[in-house]
């Protein structure tokens, strides 16, 4: 498959392998940090807390990406009477979405080691913020990184949806070759091969880094 009237388009697929790049890992390193809050949140916060929690993730997992796009990159900038750039409005999307998805896999994590590392704790004299921070944390988050390297990929594939809001990521540089060219076929296996790397890479040094900083003994019950 001749793949040589593509190079004129290598600096489309280059830009928009950058946007790609740049929202999935924004969108997974502040999911985490969020997921993180929304986790502890929803164990500690209390019943109001936990319930505004709740809403919260099930808008985020239960409505299509693409509806989330256009809400946050026109509805709420109509409301507000302002414009939004559609790459803060990338990146806010899929940081609150993997949040809401994220949150699961640390609240999961943290319960599995919870109630003996609480116990522990308590007794040695530590308190609740303590334990949270200094034991129980640490260990969930070395317990997601499984979790976590397959929500990079997800966002990764998902970022597709950018086009919708009028950005051009690694998919959208794909269709846009693909009409230019009258070669769908070839442009877009050329698209997949670009993804298949990329993302295999991220999951093979999640997989690294969870045989590193693993906790023999304790993994998150299903």
């Amino acid at each position: 498959m001749a793949l040589e009237f593509l190079i004129p388009w290598l600096w489309l697929f280059r830009d928009g392998l950058i946007i790609t790049v740049e929202v999935t890992m924004f969108g997974a390193l502040m999911g985490l940090a969020l997921g993180t809050l929304l986790a502890i949140g929803d164990i500690y916060g209390g019943k109001t807390i936990s319930i505004i929690i709740k809403f919260y993730v099930e808008f985020f997992r239960g409505s299509p990406i693409i509806v989330q796009l256009f809400i946050f990159s026109y509805a709420i900038p109509a409301f507000l009477h302002t414009l939004w750039d559609p790459l803060v409005v990338g990146f806010l999307v899929f940081a609150l979405n993997s949040a809401a998805y994220q949150k699961g896999y640390i609240k999961g994590a943290m319960e599995t080691i919870f109630e003996d590392q609480m116990t522990a704790g308590l007794s040695i004299g530590l308190s609740k913020a303590q334990i949270i921070g200094y034991v129980i944390l640490p260990q969930a988050l070395r317990l997601v990184i499984p979790a976590w390297g397959n929500e990079f990929s997800s966002i990764g594939r998902s970022s597709a949806a950018l086009l919708a809001i009028g950005l051009i990521d690694l998919a959208g540089a794909a269709k846009t070759v693909a009409i230019l060219t009258f070669r769908p076929l070839e442009t877009y296996v050329f698209a997949a091969i670009i993804y298949l790397i990329w993302i295999s890479i991220t999951l093979k040094i999640s997989d690294i880094l969870y045989e590193r900083l693993k906790i023999p003994g304790i993994e998150i019950a299903a």
